[in-house]
C-alpha cells in the first residue's frame, strides 16, 4: 500500500494540472489490480508529445464497480501490454515500422535470389527447425550491384514475408561533423531494435557506413573510423545481438571494409545483376497493369529491346511511354511510343532538332548502314536490333543499336566481329564518298583502339603473348600488334561491305524517309540479295 501511496505521488507531481484531475478523479474512485509498471506507461502515455497517443490516454475506459474481478485481472493483462500499433514507433532519429506490406510476390523475379532470402525468412521464424543441425541465425547480408534493380525493395519484402520489425536508414545519416554523432547513432539504432526483437535493420548506401579504415589513426576520417568501429561491435561484439538482422545495400562493395564482411557478421553477399529474361518479363507484366496498350505491344519484343536495362529503367520507360501518349491526347501507348521514349534514353534529346543539310544526312545514313551491315552477318556478335536517325539528340545523330548480351566471357573471333563493326562506319563513307569522309567515326576509332589494346595487353589475343613492361621494345611490340589486329579486322570488313554496297544504298533511302529501320525490315531487304547470303 505505501510503494502504490509512493507512485501516485510521484505521478501527481509529474503531471500537468489537467492530467492530474484526470488521474487524481480516477484513481480515488476505483482500485484494480494494476503493477507498478502499468502506471509508468500510462504517466508516460498522458505526459507524451504525441497528440494521439495522450488523447488515447485519456480517453481510456477504466474499470468500474460492476466488474467482475475476473474481468478486472484480464484487463489488467491487456493494458499491461497495451502499444498502439497503428503508431509508428520513434527514437530521436529512428523509426520502427511494424507492419510491412511488401512480400516477395511483389517482386518480379529474381527468382534464386528470393529463394535464397526465404531460407533466412525460414530460420527467424522457426529457428527450432534447425536448432537441432547446430546452425545459428544468420546476422546480416549485403545486397550488392548496379543501381534500379530492386536492393531497397527485396529488402522490404524479407522484413514483410518474415513478418518482423523493419527500421530503414541510409549510411549517410551517421556522418556528421561533430564528433562521437555517429558511433552514437549506431548505439541508438541498435538500442532501438533490440526493445522490438526480432527486428531489420536496413541500411541503403552502407558504403558510406562502412567504408575501409584508414591507415593513419590521426587522420580527418578518424571519425569515420570510429563509427564504423562502432557498428562492427553492435552486430558482433562482446555483448549478444541474436535477434537482430542486418541487411546492407550498395554498388561499390570493393570499398567496404574486410572486418564489416566477415562471416559472424555478414553471413552472405547476394549479387543483384540487371535483369535476365525471365525477370524482365516478369517486371513488364507488374508495369504494365493499369496502363492501356494497343496490339502493337507485344511482350516479347519488349523484353528482347530492353537486354542490358535495369529494372528502374524498365518501369521508368513503360511510364514514360504512358505519359507521351496522353500528351498526344490518346489513352493507349503504341509501340511507336515505346521507340520514342528508348531513342531519348539512349541517345539523349534536345527540344530543337539539328540543321543538317540533305548530303550529311545522307552520309549519316550511309555511316550507320556500314555498321548495320556487318551487325547483319557476322555470326558470334550480337545481332543488329535497328538503326535510328534521331535529329534532336544533342551529340549522336545517328546510331545502330545491338541486342543485348548478358555474356561476360568473350572469344577472339567474337572480339575481332566487334572491331569490324566498329570500323564498318568509316569504311562505308569511304566506299560511297572516297577520301571525302566526315569527323562522324572519331568515337569508334577510339573504342576500337581500346578494345584492340585489351586484346593484346590483357587477354593474350595477339599473336605472340606480351607482358607489359617499360622498355621501349615490349612497346614496340605492342604498337606492331595492335595494329595488326586493326589491319585484319579493316580489311574484312572493307572486302564485305564492297559486296553489299547496292543493299547499303537501298537501306540508307529508307532510313533517310523513316528514321528508323528494323531488323525485320533488314532480313527482308537481304533476301533480295542471295550473293551477300555466304560472305562471312
Amino acid at each position: 500500500m505505501r510503494l502504490s501511496v509512493f507512485l501516485f505521488a510521484c505521478a501527481h507531481a509529474l503531471m500537468r494540472p489537467p492530467i492530474q484531475k484526470h488521474f487524481l478523479k480516477h484513481y480515488v474512485r476505483r482500485h484494480y489490480p494494476f503493477s507498478e509498471q502499468y502506471f509508468e506507461r500510462y504517466i508516460k502515455r498522458l505526459n507524451s508529445k504525441n497528440n494521439t497517443l495522450r488523447d488515447l490516454a485519456l480517453l481510456e475506459d477504466f474499470p468500474n464497480e460492476t466488474w467482475t474481478t475476473d474481468e478486472r485481472r484480464k484487463y489488467a493483462r491487456l493494458t499491461e501490454t497495451y502499444e498502439p500499433i497503428h503508431l509508428p514507433i520513434h527514437s530521436e532519429n529512428f523509426e520502427v515500422v511494424k507492419n510491412v506490406n511488401t512480400t516477395f510476390e511483389d517482386v518480379g523475379g529474381y527468382e534464386l535470389v528470393k529463394e535464397e532470402l526465404n531460407q533466412c525468412v525460414d530460420i527467424l521464424q522457426h529457428f527450432t527447425k534447425y536448432k537441432k543441425f547446430n546452425v545459428r541465425i544468420p546476422k546480416g547480408l549485403i545486397l550488392e550491384g548496379p543501381p534500379g534493380n530492386g536492393k531497397t525493395l527485396l529488402a522490404k519484402a524479407f522484413a514483410g514475408s518474415s513478418n518482423t520489425t523493419f527500421i530503414a536508414v541510409s549510411g549517410s545519416e551517421f556522418q556528421e561533423k561533430y564528433v562521437g554523432i555517429g558511433a552514437a547513432r549506431v548505439k541508438e539504432l541498435f538500442k532501438l531494435a533490440k526493445t522490438h526483437l526480432p527486428c531489420i535493420i536496413f541500411i541503403d548506401e552502407i558504403d558510406a557506413l562502412g567504408r575501409k579504415r584508414s591507415g593513419d589513426g590521426e587522420s580527418s576520417s578518424s571519425e569515420r573510423d570510429s563509427t564504423l568501429n562502432q557498428l562492427l561491435i553492435q552486430m558482433d561484439g562482446f555483448q549478444n545481438s541474436d535477434g537482430i538482422f542486418v541487411i546492407g545495400a550498395t554498388n561499390r562493395a570493393d570499398l567496404l571494409d574486410p572486418a564489416l564482411l566477415r562471416p559472424g557478421r555478414i553471413d552472405k553477399r547476394i549479387f543483384v545483376g540487371l535483369p535476365d529474361t525471365s525477370t524482365r518479363e516478369k517486371i513488364f507484366k507488374i508495369h504494365m497493369a493499369g496502363k492501356p496498350h494497343d496490339s502493337s505491344i507485344q511482350l516479347d519484343h519488349l523484353v528482347d529491346i530492353t537486354s542490358g536495362m535495369s529494372a528502374a529503367e524498365i518501369e521508368n520507360l513503360l511510364n514514360e511511354a504512358m505519359l507521351y501518349s496522353l500528351r498526344n491526347d490518346r489513352v493507349q501507348f503504341t509501340m511507336d511510343d515505346i521507340y520514342v521514349v528508348l531513342n531519348r534514353a539512349t541517345a539523349g534529346w534536345q527540344p530543337t532538332e539539328h540543321q543538317f543539310s540533305e548530303d550529311m544526312i545522307a552520309r549519316i545514313a550511309i555511316h550507320e548502314m556500314g555498321h548495320a551491315m556487318i551487325g547483319l552477318l557476322v555470326k558470334q556478335h550480337s545481332k543488329v536490333a535497328r538503326i535510328v536517325i534521331n535529329l534532336s539528340s544533342p551529340k549522336t545523330p545517328g546510331y545502330t543499336v545491338f541486342e543485348g548480351d548478358n555474356t561476360v566471357l568473350y572469344t577472339r573471333d567474337s572480339l575481332l566481329e566487334h572491331l569490324m563493326i566498329l570500323l564498318a562506319g568509316r569504311i562505308a563513307e569511304e566506299l560511297f564518298y572516297n577520301v571525302s569522309v566526315t569527323t562522324g567515326a572519331i568515337n569508334d576509332f577510339d573504342e576500337a583502339l581500346k578494345l584492340a589494346e585489351k586484346m593484346v595487353l590483357y587477354y593474350g589475343m595477339g599473336e605472340e603473348l606480351v607482358y607489359p613492361s617499360k622498355s621501349e621494345k615490349y612497346k614496340a611490340l605492342i604498337d606492331t600488334q595492335v595494329l595488326t589486329l586493326i589491319q585484319d579486322a579493316y580489311r574484312v570488313s572493307s572486302f564485305i561491305l564492297a559486296e553489299c554496297k547496292p543493299m547499303i544504298h537501298e537501306c540508307s533511302l529508307i532510313l533517310i524517309h523513316e528514321k528508323i529501320l528494323k531488323r525485320e525490315q533488314l532480313l527482308t531487304i537481304f533476301k533480295k540479295y542471295p550473293h551477300m547470303w555466304n560472305l562471312y
